[in-house]
């Protein structure tokens, strides 16, 4: 118990000293040396966990997504607000990380891995809802929402999560609705 104790937090500390570094500089730039430093482990600690800084991004994104994807397929019912809620939520929880993550210097892939995986959790309830659209045009249609609520999301990350989630949800749906309004 006190040893997976030990591995969470050193992993949260490693991951904390990476978020860190991402804000200071590119992924390209980060090495497995300086966050150890700041991490105050060494190196071998490191490499028990992750092979390299590009690695340490794959398993944070994986994690999200697994668990954001798990938490999404429980509430696949519910409507564009309450999954938004779901995916501010999961961030608010580390404000630190998803502000690296969705800086310049982050990983420019994730919130195209988001989208796609969203897209594969939602295709079939927008077949049922819009199936008077081709294929084509609703998968048209997911892609211009879905990047209008990566960019709100964006927003919302870079500008510190300052703005109360159900706030930016509500807005959120309300675009929502009023760009499938006549579809």
């Amino acid at each position: 118990m006190a040893s997976d104790a030990r591995v969470r937090y050193t992993k949260m500390i490693i991951k904390q000293q990476f978020a860190e570094l991402l804000k200071e500089m590119p992924l390209k730039r980060v090495t497995v040396k300086a966050i150890c430093d700041r991490a105050e482990i060494n190196r071998a600690t490191f490499y028990r966990y992750y092979n390299d800084p590009y690695d340490l991004m794959d398993q944070i994104e994986e994690e999200f997504l697994t668990d954001l994807m798990e938490k999404l397929g429980q509430s696949s019912t519910k409507g564009i607000k309450e999954n938004f809620l779901v995916i501010m939520e999961k961030m608010k929880g580390n404000i630190a990380l998803y502000q690296a993550l969705f800086s310049e210097n982050g990983d420019r892939r994730f919130l195209e891995r988001l989208i796609i995986l969203c897209y594969q959790g939602s295709a079939v309830a927008l077949h049922q809802k819009f199936e008077h659209l081709s294929l084509q045009e609703q998968e048209y249609l997911y892609y211009f929402l879905a990047h209008g609520c990566s960019g709100i999301l964006t927003q919302w990350v870079s500008g510190g999560m300052e703005t109360p989630i159900d706030q930016v949800a509500d807005f959120t749906e309300r675009l929502y609705e009023n760009a499938i309004r006549g579809m």
